[in-house]
């Protein structure tokens, strides 16, 4: 019986003493904590300055994301206003070079102005001169005209005589002509067939047609290979245009000797020869002859381009 009254008093002591932890007590997670021990309070302290710092901390990042944004804004704004006032002194410097340019353009028309009416003046006082000095020379041809009317022949005596002078100089050439003519002969009948053929020869390969035609007649006149001559002769003719001429000696050649090396260039030549004289049928005759006998020559394959 004593033991349980005993318990009866100690049992509500227990539960009291106990009573400050069973609701909360000493709880650091709570949000007004007691029944701490002075390093819980430290504890419990040092939370609420983090959390105060931590807050600190938010409202700090959110000003400066808010001050980056507006730092953004005006480095754009100041971007375009750098451009703005590149363009507008990149107008200005334009501006000045173009003036600078008119100013010189201006300075350049002023000086080719004053000396343009420089030249007129210049030109002005010449001409002025001109016409002094065409008056002067007028006069003085005037004069002149009526001393030769009054001094010398009239035009029409003078042509007569102009047309006796020349004349009596073509007689004095021809007689000096045939004078040199006999001269060659003589000096030509002092050679044999191979000197003079060697001669010619010559002649024509330099061009100098006319000495070559002096001997190849004289070695036709002494029969000294005279189909070769003769087609030589030809040759000259139709060099000279002379193509009547050309046809009469390449028949007498051809008559003379129709095997000849130089047959092919005597058919194709006189074949032009007759086609310069409008004489086609006949030309083409001895075209094909050409072609027919000589297929193989330059003249008959040239016919054929």
């Amino acid at each position: 019986m004593s033991k349980f009254f005993a318990f009866l008093i100690i049992f509500p002591i227990v539960l009291f003493s106990a009573e400050p932890s069973v609701f909360g007590a000493g709880n650091l997670d709570s949000e007004n904590p007691y029944g701490l021990s002075p390093s819980e309070k430290k504890i419990v302290q040092n939370s609420k300055n983090l959390k105060s710092l931590q807050k600190t901390i938010r409202v700090l990042r959110l000003k400066y994301r808010d001050l980056e944004e507006k730092l953004d804004g005006t480095r754009s704004v100041t971007q375009s206003i750098s451009d703005k006032i590149g363009s507008i002194d990149s107008k200005i410097r334009k501006v000045k070079t173009q003036d600078a340019n008119r100013s010189d353009t201006l300075s350049s028309l002023k000086d080719e102005v004053s000396s343009l009416k420089q030249q007129f003046d210049d030109n002005i006082i010449v001409q002025s001169q001109n016409q002094d000095k065409i008056k002067s020379v007028l006069s003085e041809l005037s004069s002149l005209i009526d001393s030769i009317n009054s001094s010398y022949v009239s035009k029409d005596t003078f042509d007569e005589f102009v047309k006796n002078q020349k004349s009596f100089q073509s007689k004095i050439e021809a007689k000096l002509s045939d004078l040199q003519k006999q001269t060659l002969k003589k000096s030509l009948s002092s050679k044999n067939g191979a000197q003079l053929l060697k001669e010619a020869e010559s002649y024509f390969k330099k061009k100098s047609y006319k000495k070559a035609q002096i001997r190849y007649e004289k070695l036709v006149s002494m029969r000294y290979k005279p189909a070769r001559s003769s087609f030589k002769l030809g040759e000259i003719s139709y060099l000279n245009k002379s193509y009547k001429k050309a046809i009469q000696y390449y028949k007498k050649s051809i008559s003379l000797y129709d095997s000849a090396s130089y047959t092919p260039t005597l058919l194709y030549h006189t074949g032009i020869s007759l086609s310069k004289l409008k004489k086609n049928r006949e030309a083409s005759k001895f075209f094909n002859a050409l072609k027919t006998n000589y297929p193989k020559s330059k003249e008959a394959r040239s016919l054929k381009k």
